[in-house]
């Protein structure tokens, strides 16, 4: 949407785009696909001669708002502790901005000196009483007598003492954590809106209906993997076929990068071609490629489109939404087994709990909720859902092999279902099926 102002007509002006440092290489990505600087190879269904196309089916759900309260927070469990964690304070900061010239890649470096602006306690400590104080008067509590301006004060200068700070000033950062902290006890029991779904109609998807992605050449060189057949020579588009020649002639790469599937019988996707973002995703695409004699198809979904399921999650003490796409679908006969791939460490983070654990679940809770609901509204296809970690990649296919899959556990299945799912005589007979 940019366009050039009149006064600059004739002349080539130049835009600076100013991110966060976290962001640089994505950033750089960006622009580098824009200059059309970087090469890309894409993924799509193609026609081979053999169809590995199958159809999976999902729910429309509608999604119906459930008004629920929060309970309200005491303030003595609040701040009983007595302080507020406060970061460490300085007047005068360096700040360092570095701009790169996307043409040339010429780079130049500009410092600048910060000074933050300050408070002092007894400000600090008035602002946060005069607050407590309105809200006393306008709800009836008693926040501004239960913390008096001489109890804030001592909470404040704690807070200070604790980062070593010897002086009577709080920086606008630490104020507005103090702001904060207090706000959180004015919170009367409040009503939070959460999303539940309920089943509308069966949809039926067909992989044959997945839509492009891609990935640039560069992300070969960073643990990426890309496997490839004969057909991927022949039926791919020409400027891929071009792209994927290239890397295969590319000796720099590592060897992980490319993957070759001699017989192209064994490569049982409709894909032309399948990436592999981490290392469990590659070690169970090549032990899918192993297994293809026991397999009819299978296809590595995209991470974002094609088939979603939707989950809900408590962060602290907010509700969250979230949408979550499994990373393969197999198709034996007339079962679907669809696989959640994740390193082994995952099972551990489980153990710790914190976000992550509890996403995690919600997640899983969501899934098996989504494929028993599938397994009853149809008779077609038997729907089976796993989250696999390589520590069971072996146990899996093995039990592929036995040609009956019912109920397979992987071990981080069962520590997201013994955390998450009540053992009740319906949880205990499906484990057991």
């Amino acid at each position: 949407g940019l366009r050039i102002p009149p006064v600059y007509r004739g002349e080539q002006p130049s835009v600076r785009v100013f991110n966060h440092v976290n962001w640089a290489r994505n950033i750089k990505r960006l622009v580098d696909e824009v200059m059309e600087v970087e090469k890309r190879l894409s993924c799509y269904p193609v026609k081979k001669e053999k169809d590995y196309n199958f159809e999976i089916y999902h729910i429309r759900y509608d999604r119906e708002p459930i008004e629920y309260e929060t309970p309200q927070i005491k303030p003595y469990e609040l701040l009983k502790k007595g302080y507020i964690s406060y970061i460490s304070q300085a007047e005068d900061v360096e700040k360092r901005t570095i701009y790169e010239r996307v043409i040339s890649g010429e780079i130049r470096e500009k410092r600048t000196l910060v000074t933050h602006r300050f408070l002092p306690v007894d400000k600090v400590t008035q602002d946060v009483w005069n607050r407590l104080k309105v809200f006393d008067i306008e709800e009836g509590t008693n926040y501004s007598r239960d913390f008096t301006r001489e109890k804030i004060e001592e909470i404040v200068k704690n807070s200070l003492k604790r980062i070593k700070e010897k002086e009577p000033k709080v920086s606008e950062e630490n104020y507005l954590r103090t702001i904060r902290a207090f706000g959180v006890i004015k919170r009367k029991k409040a009503k939070t809106i959460r999303f539940e779904t309920e089943p509308k109609e069966l949809v039926r998807l067909n992989t044959l209906e997945v839509n492009s992605s891609s990935l640039g050449t560069d992300v070969f060189k960073r643990g990426a993997s890309v496997f490839f057949d004969e057909d991927s020579l022949k039926l791919s588009e020409k400027e891929d076929i071009v792209v994927l020649k290239e890397l295969i002639e590319d000796e720099t790469l590592p060897r992980l990068a490319i993957k070759e599937i001699r017989n192209k019988f064994y490569f049982k996707t409709p894909l032309n071609v399948v990436f592999a973002h981490s290392t469990p995703e590659r070690k169970f695409i090549e032990l899918l490629i192993a297994n293809a004699e026991i397999i009819d198809a299978w296809i590595k979904s995209r991470d974002t489109g094609f088939y979603s399921i939707e989950y809900s999650w408590q962060k602290g003490e907010h509700p969250k939404q979230g949408n979550f796409n499994p990373d393969f679908f197999i198709k034996i006969e007339n079962v679907v087994i669809i696989v959640e791939t994740k390193e082994d460490a995952f099972i551990k983070k489980i153990k710790e709990g914190g976000d992550i654990a509890k996403e995690t679940r919600a997640k899983y809770k969501y899934a098996i909720q989504h494929f028993e609901r599938l397994n009853k509204l149809q008779q077609d296809y038997i729907y089976y859902f796993n989250f696999l970690t390589p520590i069971d990649f072996d146990n899996f296919f093995a039990i592929l092999r036995k040609g009956v899959f019912k109920g397979f556990k992987s071990q981080l299945d069962a520590e997201l279902e013994n955390k998450d799912i009540p053992f009740t005589g319906e949880n205990i007979a499906r484990i057991f099926k």
